[in-house]
């Protein structure tokens, strides 16, 4: 009787940290789908800037959309191994 308590104990651990790991999993996709649709929207603003001829704020969006760009690939470790020279702002440690 006591294994099987034991073992259902066991068990159940398991299921936490399986249950655990997909909530993290899901953060992160949700986390990517939104950068995803803030990418289509300023692209999209970007894109009819240029349809309007708008000069002033087509290079107002490509300033930001490089900015941005910069700074992801400084937070991210540049697409690269985690070696990132030190540019994120955690120094490229990652958290278990």
């Amino acid at each position: 009787m006591y294994e099987l308590l034991r073992a259902a104990q066991v068990e159940l651990r398991e299921k936490a940290k399986e249950c655990e790991m997909l909530k993290r999993k899901m953060q992160s996709m949700l986390a990517k789908q939104a950068s995803n649709q803030k990418l289509v929207h300023d692209f999209m603003l970007f894109i009819e800037a240029i349809h309007k001829n708008n000069v002033e704020n087509v290079q107002k969006l490509a300033e930001k959309a490089m900015m941005d760009f910069i700074l992801d690939m400084m937070n991210s470790g540049g697409g690269h191994s985690s070696n990132n020279g030190g540019f994120a702002a955690d120094d490229g440690k990652k958290e278990a």
